[in-house]
């Protein structure tokens, strides 16, 4: 973790001083993560696409007086989630409130079988996933960055616009709450059991 640290940081000062191949290795890096990223709000990959676009470009024009980070994926994110939720909004494709869960965000099999860490049949893949249906936005948002993008909570409460605890607490409960889920409805093949 440290030297990924490192190697963000001295990769971003290099971008900020104005060296065109940071910025090829910071796009080729994250360009693909942040569309995975915005595939989980919105199935229009213009929509993606566009604020993709607007976040390099604002790198860009505005590489001198950015801040520092030794996280560019996490520090990228934030701003690509911000583009996006304003190029949605501005599309009319759906509301999106800030600290609401009024917006969507679809979880991929890759979550459930980083929470799982084990090797499970493809009913149980299947109700694992049905379970997750159920989880609020945010809740699957903040397990898919926890979990499937590997961000500290810090990272994860920054990119949320939310305190850490708030983060801690939302990641916990939606993992309390597949494993509830999971454990009324029994091992596939068993009728529902009662947590003992």
């Amino acid at each position: 973790m440290e030297i990924n640290a490192t190697h963000d940081a001295d990769l971003w000062n290099r971008f900020r001083k104005g060296n065109d191949n940071a910025l090829s290795e910071i796009y080729s890096r994250n360009a693909g993560k942040l569309y995975r990223y915005g595939l989980k709000f919105t199935k229009n990959h213009s929509i993606i696409e566009d604020a993709i676009q607007e976040l390099f470009l604002e790198l860009i024009r505005n590489r001198r007086t950015l801040g520092f980070t030794d996280n560019i994926l996490a520090y990228l994110l934030t701003s690509f989630r911000r583009k996006l939720f304003r190029q949605l909004k501005r599309e009319d494709r759906y509301f999106v409130q800030e600290e609401g869960d009024d917006y969507r965000f679809e979880v991929t099999y890759s979550v459930e079988h980083e929470l799982i860490l084990e090797e499970i049949s493809d009913e149980r893949k299947r109700l694992y996933s049905l379970i997750l249906q159920h989880l609020k936005p945010r809740q699957k948002e903040a397990v898919y960055l926890k979990y499937s993008v590997g961000l500290p909570y810090e990272e994860i409460s920054a990119i949320m616009e939310m305190n850490v605890e708030s983060c801690r607490n939302l990641i916990y409960r939606a993992i309390r709450a597949v494993r509830e889920s999971t454990e009324r409805e029994g091992k596939p093949g068993e009728p529902g059991r009662e947590t003992e």
